[in-house]
């Protein structure tokens, strides 16, 4: 039996095999899958170098089969959050020792198991991916984000691109630094870097930080003539206008046809009846159509014929029947309206605002990283719930009720006006359409997509020229995949053809930087305020550190043999 620790990874999806594949490509533990008995499932496992037993997960004998007893780790990852909670509790029923990494879709509930569980970490992989949807909802640059600290603290993220296009060029890091309000950790490719270094406006430059202080850095658009924009919109409304009288109901404009009808046909013949003008006619039958009824004007008083009494009665009774059918039918409209105004199909005018196609779990998190940066939100979902329809009364959304991959609906978005589309739904051919028919119509639009399947995304990424097609398993894996050991992991990056694990850390009364070669720090979180760190001693006690470090320096080349203690210590390093 190898003496490696073991780590335990129950779940049948592609997160707990991108899991796997994580914890495999690292040396100094076995892995083991843990499901049902799937064969397909089984050589994919194996594929990874991870073993597979195919056993009921939440049971005590297949936990003790599996090696639970002497497991350093066990990672419940399934969709189905009680099955998770079960393997969780099971497996230190039976050893009280082992390290629990759960995967919970709901964030709240996953925070109190970690209050309450010892050496436990809870992960809500919509929450955690939601994270980079958002930050780069905001800023098209945006590759990682990240809520530090974690729950209550500001979203922060990494952002790569050209020093013009952070508008730092020809300065040097230091003022770039205060111009962008965010940590410069890269230029040109390189991580050491002097501060007085003048930026080339054509240099790639990493930055990390606030993700409002990010999305302020891009260079400002150049606003619209005032008259086009008007002649636009006054144009759009005027086609509006058309599009609702087409849709008006058949009998309501029959009625308001005979109620124009009666009314000059009932003034000409009370000029002829009553010997009055036009205009005076014309006055006496508005007042009697609206019953009004001042009296001024009278076929008694006038000394009419007989039959202009009857005309008279004719004209009350009509203009009766046709206000109240009119008072009905604006009652109704009105009633339409006022849902419309909250949350159905309509025309918006906005500016710089965030398409948010979708609103299951990832996307009512990215809803909430988006208010929190006081960015302003429309939201499409076929089917609201109560929370999102509670936003749009408060005014704090838009909120369109509708298909998102219909291009009608995309129509009312006020695209060529929005900051970006970000493309949430569950189904990725559904975000595909959506994000192809928002680039058809506006191709400068910054489009974010939501793809399940990693090889799927970098595949929509290469031939659609949309980069920004986000994995929520390749997002949330790596995280998990450290969790497994080392509870400060927060994910892991990539820039610069390097990959950089990010780790999270609480100084104690004495501060001390983390224990492996190349670590860079980037902000510590002292007293409720964010501070940028250029410098480890610059740490005070009880600071919560944020910092990334290199990953090649751990991990072994696959020519050469694995020197399991050697390597099992420095990876411990890495991640501590």
């Amino acid at each position: 039996m190898s003496q490696q620790p073991l780590i335990i990874v129950c779940g049948g999806d592609e997160l707990a095999l991108r899991v796997c594949e994580e914890l495999c490509s690292t040396q100094g533990h076995d892995v083991v899958l843990l499901w049902f008995a799937d064969n397909v499932l089984a050589e994919r496992a194996k594929g990874f170098g991870a073993a597979f037993v195919g056993l009921m997960p939440n049971d005590y004998e297949s936990l003790r089969t599996v090696g639970v007893m002497h497991a350093t780790s066990i990672m419940p990852v399934s969709e189905d959050d009680r099955l998770n909670l079960q393997v969780a509790l099971k497996a230190r029923d039976l050893n009280p020792k082992i390290r629990v990494v759960v995967r919970q879709f709901n964030r709240t509930l996953a925070r109190k198991i970690e209050q309450n569980l010892p050496d436990c970490s809870a992960v809500s992989a919509s929450s955690h991916a939601a994270a980079t949807y958002a930050g780069a909802a905001v800023d098209a640059g945006c590759f990682f984000a990240l809520q530090f600290p974690d729950f209550d603290g500001p979203l922060v993220g990494f952002s790569q691109r050209t020093a013009s296009d952070f508008r730092i060029g020809n300065m040097s890091v230091t003022d770039a630094e205060k111009r962008i309000n965010s940590r410069i950790i890269s230029v040109a490719g390189q991580t050491t870097f002097e501060m007085h270094h003048v930026i080339d406006p054509n240099e790639d430059i990493v930055a990390f930080g606030p993700m409002t202080h990010l999305r302020d850095a891009w260079p400002k658009p150049p606003k619209e003539a005032a008259s086009g924009s008007m002649s636009m919109r006054l144009r759009a409304d005027r086609a509006e206008f058309l599009r609702a009288m087409k849709r008006t109901e058949p009998i309501l404009v029959k009625i308001f046809l005979a109620g124009v009808a009666i009314l000059f046909l009932s003034t000409l013949y009370f000029m002829v009846a009553l010997k009055l003008s036009f205009h005076e006619a014309f006055y006496f039958v508005m007042t009697t159509m609206t019953t009004t009824g001042y009296g001024d004007i009278s076929p008694y008083g006038a000394k009419g014929p007989p039959f202009s009494f009857y005309m008279a009665m004719f004209t009350m009774i009509a203009g009766l029947a046709i206000s109240g059918v009119f008072i009905a039918a604006m009652s109704s409209a009105l009633s339409r309206a006022q849902v419309t105004a909250l949350r159905g199909l309509r025309r918006l005018r906005a500016n710089d605002h965030v398409i948010v196609c979708g609103a299951g779990n990832v996307g009512t998190r990215v809803i909430e990283f988006l208010l929190r940066m006081n960015q302003k939100v429309v939201v499409v979902e076929q089917n609201p719930d109560n929370l999102l329809i509670e936003r749009a009364r408060d005014r704090q959304i838009d909120l369109l009720t509708g298909d998102a991959s219909n291009d009608v609906t995309l129509n009312f978005c006020d695209l060529p006006h929005a900051r970006s589309l970000v493309a949430l739904m569950e189904n990725d051919t559904a975000n595909l359409e959506v994000g192809l028919g928002a680039r058809a119509k506006c191709p400068e639009l910054n489009v974010i997509l939501r793809v399940m399947e990693p090889a799927f995304a970098h595949s929509i990424g290469r031939q659609f020229q949309i980069n920004r097609s986000f994995s929520t398993t390749e997002l949330t894996a790596p995280a998990i995949a450290g969790l497994s050991r080392f509870p400060g992991t927060r994910g892991r990056i990539y820039f610069d053809n390097e990959d950089y694990n990010v780790g999270e850390r609480l100084q104690g009364a004495i501060p001390a930087p983390p224990p492996a070669n190349f670590c860079i720090p980037l902000y510590v979180w002292r007293e409720g305020n964010l501070i940028p760190l250029h410098d480890f001693a610059e740490m005070k006690p009880y600071d919560r550190l944020l910092f990334i470090v290199p990953l090649s320096q751990f991990r072994t080349p696959s020519s050469l043999p694995a020197k399991t203690g050697e390597h099992d210590s420095t990876t411990e390093l890495a991640a501590t």
